[in-house]
């Protein structure tokens, strides 16, 4: 009995070590590498409470990102965020921005940054239009049409933005483009995307592999039983 259960247990060891080769094998280095900082916009030295507090150019008391352009709006309990409890208004008195260092990039590599729009409904009916851009030339609008959503259901929506790296680094930066004080909303910014062929094919590999021992593991249970 000793003896079986001993050879069980270093089967069952193997086995967990085959399935954490696995699952690495299903993380490229590079997505666990970078990630998006505070995305959710919770952390901060400032407190907008039930409402909001306007933080102007080169503001840093949000954790991770730097407020430029005209400034900003960090919202509190003024609107219903999409995750969490905080969120931004872009245009805080005027069209502004929020940025954020991605560092450990890949060159060449194409990553995809998600993240959910909304706009300002204090500003009427009229459409919102963000720009997102990697610091370069990579840049793209969005726009979020305002018909009917209030503070307590903004009708945030799911967006995607997608660069390649040209650099170990990237400013990736949030932009409001029209001049008002009532701009694109924006929370839960992160990145994440579809592996590549490379990650799947590893996947395949790896979970053969613990299939393999799985189906080994049933037949030495069988030749122990009856010997």
């Amino acid at each position: 009995m000793a003896s079986r259960l001993s050879f069980n247990q270093g089967v069952y060891d193997m086995r967990k070590l085959l399935l954490l080769a696995a699952v690495a094998a299903m993380v490229p280095a590079s997505a666990q590498a970078v990630s998006i900082v505070n995305g959710s916009f919770e952390m901060a030295t400032v407190n907008p409470g039930g409402g909001f507090v306007t933080l102007g150019n080169g503001d840093a008391s949000i954790t991770g990102w730097i407020v430029g352009g005209l400034g900003i709006d960090y919202i509190g309990g003024y609107w219903q965020p999409a995750d969490g409890k905080r969120s931004i208004d872009l245009s805080g008195n005027n069209k502004g921005s929020i940025s954020q260092l991605l560092s450990g990039l890949t060159v060449g590599k194409e990553y995809t940054v998600n993240f959910s729009l909304a706009g300002n409904p204090d500003g009427g009916s009229a459409s919102k239009l963000a720009v997102v851009s990697d610091g370069g030339s990579q840049a793209d609008g969005y726009f979020f049409v305002q018909a009917g959503n209030t503070k307590p259901n903004m009708g945030w929506t799911r967006e995607q933005f997608k660069f390649i790296a040209t650099g170990t680094t990237a400013n990736l930066t949030f932009s409001a483009t029209k001049f008002d004080a009532f701009g694109p909303a924006l929370d839960n910014v992160s990145l994440g995307g579809v592996p590549e062929p490379s990650t799947w094919a590893l996947m395949i590999v790896g979970f053969g592999v613990v299939g393999g021992a799985m189906r080994r593991r049933n037949a030495t249970r069988t030749t122990v039983r009856f010997a």
